[in-house]
């Protein structure tokens, strides 16, 4: 199932709502927000057409009619003032006109992109699960600056040619009204060809688009998997996936410029048609003296004028529905509900959400209580299942179990990241319902299993958590998590650059820098899942050191599939096939013969020396 699909069902599934509005209407809505630029192009618009329909008229009938045909030269000096005015008059106007289409384009370029960007980030996790990075990525950089054309064809070509088109019509009218009429029928005919082939060609670019959507997603892929390419000696196998791809991209451009070409020769088919009745129909009126040489010079001006326009306009309907192509994609994000203060999507009704006991706002406990709680990512495959937890405030409890068993599933669900199917789950004594989203956050501290660091300094990763902190801040808790002996060991200490995802750093450095970010945040609940999975027995021990310092006074959630990093931990909680099969310390759990013994024999019976010698001297 593509991505697309899948967020029209996320869009779809709105509750019974109203759709969406269209993407022209959302994009004329962007567009009112610069409508004081949009008058002075209007005015441009109207001003540079006017100039250039009267100078076929000057030409026709003062220059041909009076001044050459009635041999008067006393009227020429008035006739080139009157030609270089609308030619000056026209390029002043021109200048204004594409200064401020320009201005009037990348404001609202800029601000559908920053909707965009600030829409996606706030949209729930589950839609990143489903989605695909390359894709999105896509649609922010491609498809945005696809719109940038939005207000040029809007605005000059559609709004200059109809002006034009409009002119030329009344102006044939006036020169031989009988004549125009029986050119009608071709006008109808070209508006009937746009009009046929306007579905086709926005379908055919849409689907280029999500082409390229693709090919940008393998791309993303490969390179943010480099190392594991390499490593498989897969360069020959990805190149193959994207070449393949990139022949879908090729068979699509192609086939849309055969729309286009076709589309093209049936409308020159009608202008020639067009043509051909004016040399039939106006010849005779030129030597019967009902039409003047200059009346018909005029006439065949306005009339290329008139076919222009709508050749161009046909054109332009190709570049509106990819213009358009490209908005729906960008507002098919904009359609996904986000997460909201209290968790609900946007489209449910927001309600108020009541107090009890202490507010979120204000420093929590950290007492947590899973009451009955089920829940899938699928909702056909369940991955916990009447889960029951009680955890007391301060109390550092460990969640083991066989890979695939729930444990990262419960702390994405204390995070809100998903909303259990059934069950809740609550912070001192409160459902996590009513808690809003980000205060809730603010006082979690989370240090993933894939330690994820962005491009910039240290201090500027470590400072995620809280902007706001001073050096001395940061400091203390780089010293907390012993990252800050290794930090100043570079020449630039924390002002060291960790590379894209932290390349440059090792995977326990990642770790140390994440842990550190954790603590400046002073959270109440501190989650560390497998946090000290990659890194050796020193490091390993400096960290469990770190641990039980920065745990005391908080509620400590440790995932693990290490059991030595748990064995000092209050409760350790063992989790099968999403239940909870055993609660207990190490040593009551040692003393059953239940899975964590099994577990702990497995880690002790020599599979891996490097982890049971880590083991032992814990």
């Amino acid at each position: 199932m593509s991505s697309e699909h899948k967020m029209k069902g996320n869009r779809n599934s709105s509750l019974g709502q109203d759709p969406p509005p269209g993407a022209l209407r959302r994009l004329f809505g962007y567009a009112l927000g610069v409508w004081n630029l949009l008058l002075t192009l209007v005015l441009c618009v109207i001003a540079s057409s006017l100039l250039e329909l009267a100078i076929p008229w000057i030409i026709g009938f003062l220059l041909l009619d009076r001044v050459i045909k009635q041999h008067d030269p006393n009227r020429l000096p008035f006739v080139v003032f009157l030609l270089t005015g609308a030619f000056v008059g026209q390029q002043i106007v021109e200048f204004v006109k594409n200064v401020t289409q320009e201005l009037a384009n990348q404001r609202l370029v800029n601000r559908v992109r920053c909707d965009l960007y600030e829409h996606t980030l706030a949209l729930p996790v589950r839609f990143f699960d489903k989605g695909r990075t390359g894709d999105l990525l896509s649609r922010v950089t491609g498809d945005i600056a696809a719109l940038e054309d939005f207000l040029t064809t809007l605005i000059q070509d559609i709004g200059s040619e109809v002006v034009m088109l409009i002119g030329s019509l009344a102006f044939l009218f006036k020169i031989n009204a009988r004549l125009t009429i029986t050119l009608i029928p071709t006008v109808v005919a070209l508006a009937a060809s746009v009009f046929f082939f306007k579905k086709r060609v926005k379908k055919l670019s849409s689907r280029v688009r999500g082409f390229i959507g693709d090919l940008a997603s393998l791309a993303e892929e490969a390179f943010g998997g480099i190392r594991i390419v390499k490593a498989f000696c897969a360069e020959r196998l990805e190149h193959k996936s994207f070449q393949a791809k990139s022949l879908e991209v090729l068979r699509g451009q192609v086939k849309a410029k055969r729309l286009a070409a076709v589309y093209g020769s049936t409308v020159e088919l009608w202008v020639f048609a067009g043509t051909l009745i004016v040399v039939l129909l106006a010849t005779p009126k030129v030597l019967g003296g009902a039409l003047t040489i200059g009346g018909l010079v005029a006439y065949l001006s306005y009339l290329n004028k008139l076919y222009g326009p709508v050749k161009k306009l046909s054109k332009i309907n190709l570049s509106m529905q990819k213009i358009l192509a490209s908005a729906d994609r960008v507002f098919e994000i904009m359609n996904v509900a986000p997460e909201t203060a209290n968790g609900f999507l946007r489209e449910r009704p927001v309600r108020p959400a009541p107090r009890f006991g202490t507010p979120v706002s204000e420093k929590i406990s950290g007492a947590v209580q899973f009451d009955r709680v089920s829940f899938g990512y699928e909702p056909e495959n369940l991955v916990l299942k009447d889960f029951d937890l009680q955890v007391k405030p301060g109390e550092v409890v460990a969640l083991v179990g066989p890979s695939g068993s729930g444990k990262t599933t419960v702390v994405n669900l204390l995070l809100r990241f998903y909303k259990p199917t059934s069950g809740r789950i609550l912070i001192d004594g409160v459902s996590l319902d009513l808690f809003p989203v980000g205060d809730l956050r603010r006082q979690i501290g989370v240090v993933p299993q894939e330690t994820f660091l962005f491009s910039g300094s240290v201090r500027d990763n470590i400072a995620l958590a809280n902007p706001a902190a001073t050096d001395e801040q940061v400091i203390e808790a780089a010293c907390a998590a012993n990252a800050h002996d290794f930090i100043m060991q570079s020449p630039k200490g924390y002002l060291s650059q960790v590379g894209e995802r932290g390349v440059q750093l090792s995977g326990g450095q990642r770790q140390r820098i994440a842990i550190a970010r954790a603590l400046l945040r002073d959270p109440r609940i501190i989650i560390f899942d497998e946090a000290t999975s990659q890194m050796d027995a020193e490091s390993e021990r400096l960290i469990q050191e770190a641990l039980e310092e920065v745990a005391q006074g908080r509620t400590a959630f440790i995932i693990a599939h290490r059991l030595s990093t748990v064995r000092r931990a209050d409760k350790i909680v063992v989790i099968e096939d999403g239940r909870i099969v055993e609660v207990g310390n190490h040593d009551e759990l040692l003393g059953r013969e239940g899975v964590y013994r099994k577990l702990y024999a497995l880690q002790m019976s020599g599979l891996d020396s490097g982890r049971t010698e880590d083991m032992a001297d814990a």
